[in-house]
């Protein structure tokens, strides 16, 4: 009876409060308000993911549309190489080049990629460079910050991150394929060629991971995007001037978006890129976000606005998977390009690359010419104190007179 008559009381004393003093009522406002919306962004979330955890697969079969534009094109079927022949048999001994016999270098010159990084450090832009960006036909750097003749940087004036993008693709225009990226994205050029060569580069292509956003399809930049030359012949045809371009856009991080209004105007549309198990190929994320399951949080928009979601987790990613985004330092970049195309993980058999290398005489085996110096002074210096090191014949006759 007591606990009522308090909670009665307290209730009253909370309305005349909320009635009376305007800033209560403003801050209680808020919070409920807050609280409903955490509610509301959560349960859409927890449905989007339930939605693909129950339909893990993409509805679509396999097609495959590579090996029959393989078939067309070279009369064959793609055939494993064996790694053992290929990159110990002493035919070809350059790993930073591709080999003739591959399919990869068969790709190289059939389905040519410019790879355009906008970077934001000399060190980021050197990183690529010698990094994912040799594995590009083209690699071209462009920034409204920093301007570096060795890389080279070309540093251009723009008022936006779309005007940046936009007098990029003007200095493309006519290449077959071009892919844009930041310089915290990892990419696996092998992989594009491999996903756009059955497709014409004539033909207006944007590819990327979609999402939508104001009403307005676009292609996420933290993925990275693939544009054929058909779409940039026609985006072009209407940007086609420096006034143009800085009209198209405004402000900075959102030139992904402007972008993708532009195209939609011109008839041209992001495309569903997962393969054929629904999962990603071009991630915005990186791999300790994607792989482990809880790791993009259910406040990151990519759950609400992306278009074609991937599962979390272990099946996150394609086996063909073109990027990924957010390798915070240099060094991670440099330790996926060796996991990626040096790195070849021992599967059984083997001749050529089990053999042990030529076996040096022990005096040979040196790190550091330093070294080999220090081994000559010492060998020097013992024959020079081969008399003060050798103990006097009858050295154990002599005793003082009075040891015994």
């Amino acid at each position: 009876m007591k606990s009522s008559v308090r909670l009665r009381y307290w209730f009253r004393k909370f309305k005349r409060k909320f009635l009376l003093d305007m800033r209560f009522c403003f801050c209680v406002s808020f919070l409920l308000g807050a609280l409903l919306a955490v509610i509301l962004h959560i349960y859409q979330t927890h449905s989007a993911k339930s939605t693909i955890q129950d339909n893990p697969s993409s509805t679509l079969p396999y097609e495959y549309g590579y090996e029959k534009w393989l078939w067309s094109v070279y009369q064959g079927l793609s055939v494993p190489f064996d790694p053992d022949v290929i990159r110990y048999n002493k035919s070809h001994l350059d790993e930073y080049s591709l080999n003739p016999q591959t399919e990869a270098y068969f790709l190289y010159n059939r389905v040519p990629i410019t790879c355009i990084v906008f970077p934001e450090t000399h060190q980021g832009a050197d990183t690529v460079l010698k990094t994912w960006g040799r594995h590009c036909n083209k690699a071209l750097f462009f920034s409204h910050k920093i301007e570096n003749d060795t890389i080279p940087i070309k540093k251009v004036e723009a008022k936006s991150s779309f005007e940046l993008v936009c007098l990029a693709l003007q200095e493309v225009k006519g290449d077959p394929w071009i892919f844009t990226a930041q310089e915290r994205t990892f990419v696996l050029v092998e992989n594009l060629r491999y996903f756009v060569a059955s497709r014409n580069s004539s033909d207006p292509h944007y590819l990327g991971h979609a999402m939508k956003f104001w009403g307005e399809m676009y292609n996420w930049d933290n993925a990275g995007y693939a544009l054929s030359r058909g779409a940039v012949d026609r985006f072009l045809q209407e940007f086609n001037t420096t006034k143009r371009c800085r009209e198209g856009g405004k402000f900075w991080k959102n030139g992904d978006w402007y972008l993708g209004k532009h195209l939609r105007r011109l008839g041209i549309q992001p495309e569903d890129t997962r393969d054929h198990l629904g999962r990603g190929r071009f991630n915005g994320f990186s791999f300790r976000k994607l792989l482990f399951p809880g790791g993009v949080s259910l406040f990151e928009r990519y759950w609400k606005d992306s278009l074609y979601l991937s599962q979390d987790g272990p099946h996150c990613c394609s086996n063909y998977a073109i990027t990924f985004n957010g390798i915070l330092s240099n060094s991670k970049m440099y330790q996926l390009e060796y996991l990626f195309h040096h790195l070849r993980p021992f599967y059984g058999g083997g001749e050529y690359g089990n053999v042990s290398p030529p076996q040096k005489g022990p005096k040979e085996i040196f790190l550091t010419w330093e070294e080999r110096l220090k081994d000559e002074a010492l060998e020097l210096l013992m024959e020079h104190a081969q008399d003060l090191l050798t103990t006097p014949s009858g050295m154990n006759d002599v005793r003082p007179p009075d040891f015994y």
